[in-house]
């Protein structure tokens, strides 16, 4: 018997799961199924859009033209589709299209496009940081640039924008981004409700742990931590040893704190029954991420879900994304179920592929 909360919406995914572990019967069931019912905790989810400041959208105008420039000399080059919108997958796709290219010989104008890709990919990086974390999460990713050893972050550091944007950035960093306050408000909601009440903050970004544990300590009542993964970054950035994070998570366990603010490594194998409230400090586009982060909370008693989001950003696209995952995923796997037992079902071998 295999058992996944979160198997994947995609029908392959799915297949070579069951071909893998040569599973014949597939059973699904939600918080909805009669037998499932009784063992589970309601979760109410909400999902709040909050309106960028005119400062914030003013830094975002100034690095999406540069963006722009850069995507419009790679539609010249015909390396990117036209009247498309292009996304960071695209970029991505591309750079890697680029790379084979050079491996296999070709070279020309394809150093300029590698560099091009480079820097869109910089500058998308650039807007997302901006726009769902804050005006000091961008310019601590723009001071990098200046220090950066390749030639496409320096060449991106001397852009004339790029100081418009520090500039900007810079004044606007006092307004403070408006995930910031209302996290804020959330937390203290929460603990002026239920004294006793556990809360995780996820983030997509190590910078903003930082940032968000530092803030939250500011507040009467609210003991924080910061939960994030072993490795160290060359910029101080130090991990958390595996006896570090054993202790820290026995500790919120133990209500020594009271917030746990993590990345991704807090999505999996976190053993903390009684957190009340979930918060996401930005949407996702994995159905799977959501699901996870949604599953620390509602174990043993009702819990919250919020998700922040940016309006009119790639927050509400990744929103929408998520959600959309979740359904197909569900959808696929009811269809599997109605098709029945497989048959003639065998656990392949090494030997198969000799």
């Amino acid at each position: 018997m295999a058992l996944t909360a979160s198997p994947s919406a995609r029908r392959g995914r799915i297949a070579e799961i069951c071909e893998k572990l040569a599973i014949k019967n597939v059973e699904m069931r939600t918080e909805k199924d009669e037998d499932v019912k009784p063992y589970v905790n309601e979760v109410s989810p909400k999902w709040e859009r909050l309106p960028l400041p005119a400062g914030y959208k003013e830094v975002s105008r100034v690095l999406r033209n540069a963006l722009d420039e850069r995507v419009d000399k790679l539609r010249t080059m015909r390396l990117l589709p036209a009247n498309v919108p292009v996304s960071k997958r695209m970029l991505l796709e591309l750079g890697e299209k680029v790379r084979q290219s050079l491996r296999t010989g070709k070279s020309g104008s394809l150093y300029g496009a590698i560099v091009l890709q480079a820097q869109a990919m910089s500058l998308t990086h650039a807007v997302e940081l901006l726009e769902t974390q804050g005006a000091e999460s961008l310019l601590r990713f723009l001071s990098r640039l200046e220090n950066a050893e390749t030639r496409s972050s320096r060449g991106l550091a001397k852009d004339a924008r790029i100081a418009e944007a520090r500039s900007l950035a810079s004044a606007t960093k006092r307004e403070g981004h408006p995930k910031e306050s209302r996290l804020r408000e959330l937390v203290e909601a929460e603990l002026s409700a239920n004294p006793d009440a556990k809360m995780i903050v996820f983030t997509q970004f190590r910078d903003s742990v930082e940032s968000i544990t530092s803030g939250l300590g500011k507040l009467s009542g609210v003991r924080p931590v910061r939960f994030v993964g072993q490795a160290t970054r060359r910029d101080g950035d130090v991990g958390l040893s595996q006896s570090e994070q054993v202790q820290i998570l026995k500790d919120f366990r133990e209500a020594k704190f009271n917030v746990l603010v993590t990345t991704s490594i807090g999505e999996e194998g976190l053993h903390v029954p009684d957190v009340d409230h979930v918060i996401f400090y930005e949407a996702v586009p994995s159905e799977i991420r959501l699901i996870q982060r949604r599953g620390r909370t509602g174990r043993t008693r009702p819990g919250k879900m919020t998700v922040l989001m940016s309006e009119g950003t790639i927050d509400e696209a990744y929103y929408w994304s998520s959600k959309r995952k979740e359904q197909q995923m569900q959808r696929i796997l009811e269809t599997v179920k109605r098709q029945g037992p497989r048959a003639n079902v065998r656990k392949k071998t090494l030997l198969d592929y000799a």
